[in-house]
């Protein structure tokens, strides 16, 4: 004889599992926001753009939002930045960029208000390997044409962080990884500038790149230049979201939206700010 409570312990397990499965199948979004630059000469509407967006955003229900870095000129900006992304309905990842942090002092004002500037978060079966990428260069001087050493104290820190990165775990069974950083990895051959200023610097890139395919990483996520682009480079592919301020390289002010299948498939949409 079999007992109700049995019955309803069975009957609510097959319920879960059923449940699990189809969360499992279902596609993940992440929606990412980049470069919003609050309080920088070039875009004085930067703070009605990123209001913009958060509309658009909050009208397609992601998952997840992510800001890719330069997120304000100041302190105070970063805190307007963070008041403005309250209204989206999802929860929201930051991790900064080359106008947030460049040596030890604004490292650890970055610290302070967004907490760590390296972490992995989760949405869904989607693992993402937040990555803090001004541990990998030297962006202080725009138009240097060689590769600069670090600042002082940054070495440390990205000693730590190349580690910490080594000893990740893989991620579960069926989970999919992907990363996200402010600036890109690699550069696509069809980008116009080749200053040392626009990717990760050399030794690190390959460093953090074959720390990444050993993970499983097949897509990274980056901003800094301000404009859409995705491209693959030695079985990665870069998905690069364009701003929401301004735009340096000509391009189209939006954010992107990203769709993640369970079989590790990544799909990129840029999606334009009204004029």
């Amino acid at each position: 004889m079999i007992y109700p409570l049995r019955v309803f312990s069975i009957a609510l397990a097959f319920g879960i599992g059923l449940l699990a499965a189809a969360a499992k199948s279902a596609d993940v979004t992440i929606a990412q926001i980049s470069d919003t630059h609050l309080g920088e000469v070039h875009s004085p509407r930067a703070a009605e753009h990123l209001r913009r967006a958060v509309t658009l955003i909050n009208a397609r229900h992601p998952d997840a939002v992510i800001l890719s870095g330069d997120i304000g000129e100041t302190p105070e900006e970063r805190e307007h930045v963070k008041t403005i992304l309250k209204a989206l309905t999802a929860p929201v990842y930051f991790v900064p960029g080359n106008h947030d942090v460049g040596d030890t002092n604004s490292l650890a004002r970055y610290r302070k208000q967004f907490g760590p500037d390296y972490y992995v978060f989760h949405v869904g079966y989607v693992e993402v390997l937040a990555l803090d990428s001004q541990l990998l260069g030297n962006y202080q001087e725009f138009d240097s044409s060689s590769v600069l050493p670090l600042p002082p104290g940054i070495k440390a820190e990205n000693e730590k962080m190349l580690d910490w990165l080594a000893a990740q775990p893989k991620p579960a069974t069926g989970d999919v990884v992907i990363a996200v950083q402010h600036i890109p990895l690699f550069r696509d051959a069809d980008f116009p500038d080749a200053k040392p200023y626009w990717t990760v610097n050399p030794p690190y890139a390959r460093r953090e790149a074959d720390l990444l395919r050993k993970l499983g990483v097949k897509d990274l996520l980056a901003g800094h230049w301000h404009i859409g682009r995705v491209f693959e480079h030695e079985g990665m592919t870069v998905h690069v979201a364009p701003a929401t301020s301004w735009l340096p390289l000509a391009g189209q002010l939006g954010f992107a939206m990203h769709t993640i299948t369970p079989d590790g498939g990544v799909r990129t949409e840029f999606v334009p700010l009204p004029e």
